[in-house]
């Protein structure tokens, strides 16, 4: 990294013993320092060590919280499956610095392996209601557009995909949580991630808390940062990550949704009951799928937040 005045902090979410050699030895090759576990600095980089899973909205928090009581101006959320280039946070702290009402500034991503020069560029989530899953807008990273390329409303068009470096987002619209750059000003006014998620959703959430707060989102110009999808999730199984998907669509959006949507919940979640309980008689095969959503519905109702 080359900005001036950063540290890093790594939040271990109860890792093995194995794992967290792994990261101590990364670390210490990686920023030519020594580093040690449970709360112990090493030179500017940091290992937070949780006694259990948090999920990704608890374990970001402890870092966030740690990083607020030690004076910081920005917490910079970065996913362990990432990887980014040097100049990345000057670009995104200038972006921030640039209006007062900008509070949280992201990157493009682009999805897989950057070394392959393959894989999709996601830009920003937009939100759906009553969807089991938040969709992301794609396009084409061009940090130097061609000449003849054509401006739209939405980006510079790049090879008949957009490019929307530099846009600011509008409602329903929200910072991808892989990379995201938040001012304090927002943290303390929103009090960080919502817990009830653990994993899932808690991106777009805390943008909407930040939008409704008065702030603005923005993706930054020329900065692209390269992300290996579900790397970490992915261990999980897909039945277990439909249950969460499920689950938090319905407290995204009983928190979230114009009061019309809260009113349709029950007959939304009826009509996902009804389908499942009909795949698993009917297809055997997608019987633990069905379940799992079924379950995700009643997890909803029985009040069962946080890590299932």
């Amino acid at each position: 990294m080359t900005y001036p005045n950063f540290q890093t902090i790594v939040v271990d979410n109860a890792s093995q013993s194995s794992e967290k050699d792994n990261i101590r030895n990364y670390i210490n090759r990686q920023v030519n320092t020594r580093s040690d576990l449970v709360l112990k600095a090493g030179g500017s980089t940091l290992i937070l060590q949780n006694e259990k899973n948090l999920g990704y909205a608890g374990g970001n928090n402890v870092g966030i919280k740690y990083a607020l009581a030690h004076g910081a101006d920005y917490v910079f959320i970065l996913n362990n499956d990432t990887t980014v280039p040097p100049d990345m946070l000057d670009k995104l702290v200038a972006v921030a610095e640039s209006d007062s009402k900008i509070g949280i500034v992201g990157p493009a991503i682009k999805e897989r392996d950057h070394s392959t020069n393959s894989g999709r560029v996601v830009y920003y989530g937009k939100i759906s209601w009553l969807k089991t899953e938040l969709k992301h807008v794609y396009g084409k990273s061009a940090i130097h557009p061609p000449e003849n390329s054509r401006a739209t409303s939405r980006g510079s068009k790049v090879g008949g995909m957009a490019d929307f470096h530099g846009r600011v987002l509008e409602s329903k619209e929200y910072v991808i949580g892989a990379a995201m750059l938040i001012k304090k000003e927002v943290l303390k006014k929103i009090d960080g991630f919502d817990e009830v998620y653990f994993l899932y959703f808690e991106d777009a959430d805390l943008c909407l808390r930040a939008q409704l707060a008065g702030y603005r989102l923005k993706i930054a110009p020329e900065t692209t940062i390269y992300h290996k999808v579900s790397a970490s999730t992915s261990a999980l199984g897909k039945p277990l990550i439909l249950r969460y998907h499920t689950r938090n669509a319905l407290i995204f959006n009983s928190l979230n949704a114009p009061w019309p949507v809260k009113v349709s919940l029950i007959f939304w979640s009826g009509y996902i009951l009804l389908k499942n309980f009909l795949k698993v008689f009917l297809f055997p095969t997608k019987a633990p799928a069905g379940e799992a959503i079924i379950d995700g519905v009643l997890d909803f109702y029985k009040n069962r937040y946080g890590k299932i």
